[in-house]
């Protein structure tokens, strides 16, 4: 009987992960690598963090852990993801998918996965490491929201690096119910 390592488990996962990257399509041409990106799914995964990054830093136990320097510092990365998405969909066009050699294309990817990696840095680490001892459904609607955002970040993060796993955790959720936890949770704490 075969006995599965990590590695093969982890070849997997990526296999799973990239196969529901809807986001992206990966063509080589000798050295030259090009992702043609799907706007829409771009969009839908940064703006669907974005809600989240808005919505948590307004939960009075967020914004107390988080202090008042990293929520003014959560204020401009959630600024610059708004500018950021902006910029992506402005040098997308009306296109359905856009080569990310084009470098304003990357250079507004680029943004957008900076700004994530803040926000997961900021306010996710913040969330599932406070709330650890709380309890009450806002901070249960925040970890999950959080969980649904980490998602989210992943499978931009992994948009780029299609020869291997670079997802933080492997996660049951799948992007359209990342993005629907995090409406509920926006809704709900609005």
């Amino acid at each position: 009987m075969h006995n599965p390592t990590r590695r093969a488990f982890l070849r997997g996962t990526s296999a799973l992960a990239t196969a529901s990257l809807a986001a992206c399509t990966v063509t080589r041409n000798g050295t030259t690598i090009t992702l043609a990106l799907n706007v829409a799914e771009v969009v839908d995964y940064g703006s669907a963090i974005l809600s989240f990054a808005s919505t948590a830093i307004g939960i009075s136990f967020v914004s107390a852990a988080m202090g008042t320097t990293n929520v003014t510092l959560a204020d401009a990365v959630i600024a610059g993801l708004k500018s950021g998405l902006t910029a992506f969909q402005t040098a997308a066009g009306s296109s359905a998918s856009v080569s990310y050699s084009t470098a304003s294309v990357k250079a507004a990817f680029d943004s957008i996965l900076s700004d994530v990696e803040k926000v997961n840095t900021l306010i996710i680490a913040t969330i599932t490491g406070t709330a650890a001892n709380l309890s009450s459904i806002v901070v249960t609607q925040a970890k999950t929201a959080a969980g649904a955002a980490a998602t989210l970040i992943d499978l931009l993060k992994a948009i780029m690096d299609m020869s291997g796993p670079r997802l933080d955790s492997v996660s049951p959720l799948n992007e359209k119910t990342a993005i629907g936890q995090i409406a509920v949770f926006a809704a709900q704490s609005a």
